[in-house]
């Protein structure tokens, strides 16, 4: 039986249902085309909603589940609930999707996976879009049970695919061999674990694997090109949290986990055994899940959920989720700016924010050569909450230096990025740092309204936060304890709005 999805808010249609299911798919979609729209006015009254990040028009985003650059488009296919408001809520998640032709700017498009109600299933979990052997994009997800929780059953998690109908990826179609995978099939083994979740498809050696979360590590391996036929086919060591992204990079294999921080493991991989060996770097993509977490659902700041994938330049973009904001206001989840991944001499990962996000810088100011001496400084010609900050420090014999954005007219609050002691504290989240020679800092900062995304020493590591300073606390600081630093330089630009 194949299960025919027209995306959209308005319409749903599925093949081979009885009467009284293909009502209720229509009367389900209605539903959530209602509240969403229902809750857009609140939304658009949030002055601290970000303008330069990719969010939909209201309630609750989740997961990057997906991202392709596909003929000349950029595509983003993230997790979403029409009906938890802007509150995480476990039933009937989709799969929403958006598009670019530049990478900065983007277009909200219909729903491309809808929940099967009349199959029990509540929930299309993340997972990844690719490339089958005949070079159609397909999207490998999660089938998660309506009856996850009730009393003495727990259906496991199941695998399934879905390919598209059309060159725009506007109307999917579920294959008729799903579950692709499942607990005690294909040689999956029978006692994984029930919240087997988010696959990932990656190639090695002209082979195509899987490998998920919540599973050991498990791997499994296509058996056509077609992408519709699977087994087990090992585990592979270094595979924890959430939405795994396994990727070639350079030389390397780089395996990067939603972790608590978000993390990273450089190694080699061996197709013959599924062997992942590190031979590289490990560490922190993103310190955004730090010491200060809000009190609301309190493992929810900062970036999350990614997915990694190549353009056609060959470069290796990753977006993820930006979570961590204040609920009651009609929105809650943005998507991170994009970020341009290599490796460097000892084979770390780097990160850098896409060029292509120039185009939204407007209005510059420059300062060169500004010495602060156990003082703070405030910049004058430099204000906003949408912002682009270059800032290269050196000759520290300060105690402590920084900078501060989102400050008051009076100074005494603001968004502070201070260094100490081989210690960078981003607003509350701290993170071990090493100046470089010449006691050399240098913090690349987007601010947009809530939105904190720091970028540290040319992305050698990040930082990523949801802040909510005062509306009118727009000033912009360089200061120096107990001692002096020299501002080299700093550049900052107004930021365009993407809407």
């Amino acid at each position: 039986m194949r299960y025919c999805v027209r995306s959209g808010l308005a319409m749903i249609v599925v093949s081979m249902l009885v009467a009284d299911g293909g009502r209720a798919e229509e009367e389900w979609v209605e539903k959530a085309r209602g509240a969403v729209k229902a809750a857009i006015p609140l939304a658009q009254k949030d002055t601290s909603r970000p303008v330069y990040h990719f969010r939909p028009p209201s309630q609750w985003m989740n997961d990057i589940c997906g991202a392709i650059y596909y003929k000349g488009t950029y595509h983003i296919f993230y997790q979403y609930n029409p009906f938890s408001g802007d509150r995480w809520g476990y039933n009937y998640s989709l799969w929403a999707h958006a598009r670019s032709r530049d990478l900065v700017h983007w277009e909200e498009l219909d729903w491309a996976l809808l929940p099967m109600i009349e199959r029990g299933e509540t929930r299309c979990n993340s997972g990844c879009v690719t490339l089958d052997g005949n070079g159609r994009p397909m999207l490998f997800y999660t089938f998660v049970h309506a009856k996850r929780y009730a009393p003495h059953r727990t259906p496991k998690r199941e695998q399934w695919a879905a390919i598209a109908c059309d060159e725009d990826l506007t109307e999917w179609k579920r294959i008729k061999e799903n579950p692709i995978m499942a607990a005690g099939m294909n040689g999956v083994p029978a006692d994984v674990h029930g919240g087997w979740s988010d696959p990932f498809v990656f190639r090695s050696e002209g082979r195509t694997f899987v490998t998920y979360k919540s599973s050991g590590g498990l791997v499994g391996e296509a058996q056509n090109k077609e992408l519709t036929k699977w087994k087990y086919a090992g585990k592979m060591e270094g595979v924890s949290g959430e939405c795994p992204n396994f990727f070639p990079l350079q030389d390397r294999w780089v395996l990067i986990r939603s972790t608590h921080p978000l993390s990273y493991i450089v190694g080699d991989f061996d197709a013959k055994t599924i062997n992942f060996k590190k031979n590289g770097g490990d560490g922190i993509v993103d310190y955004g899940f730090g010491k200060n977490p809000p009190k609301d659902r309190s493992w929810t700041r900062g970036l999350y959920g990614t997915n990694a994938f190549s353009d056609k330049d060959g470069r290796r973009i990753l977006v993820g989720w930006i979570c961590g904001f204040r609920p009651g206001r009609g929105w809650n989840g943005c998507m991170s700016l994009p970020r341009v991944l290599t490796l460097d001499k000892e084979q770390r990962l780097v990160q850098a924010p896409a060029p292509e996000l120039k185009k939204l810088r407007g209005k510059h100011r420059e300062i060169k050569g500004l010495k602060v001496e156990s003082k703070s400084e405030v910049l004058k010609d430099i204000r906003g909450d949408a912002l682009e900050i270059i800032a290269q420090f050196a000759k520290a014999d300060a105690g402590a230096f920084g900078l501060k954005v989102r400050q008051s007219e009076d100074g005494k609050t603001a968004v502070t990025i201070r260094y100490a002691d081989g210690q960078l504290n981003v607003a509350g989240t701290e993170l071990p740092l090493k100046p470089g020679e010449g006691k050399t800092l240098k913090l690349h900062v987007f601010i947009d309204k809530s939105v904190l995304e720091v970028f540290i020493n040319d992305g050698e590591t990040s930082v990523t936060r949801v802040e909510y300073p005062g509306e009118k606390d727009l000033g912009v600081s360089v200061f120096a304890e107990n001692g002096s630093v020299t501002l080299e330089s700093l550049d900052a630009w107004e930021m365009k709005s993407i809407w």
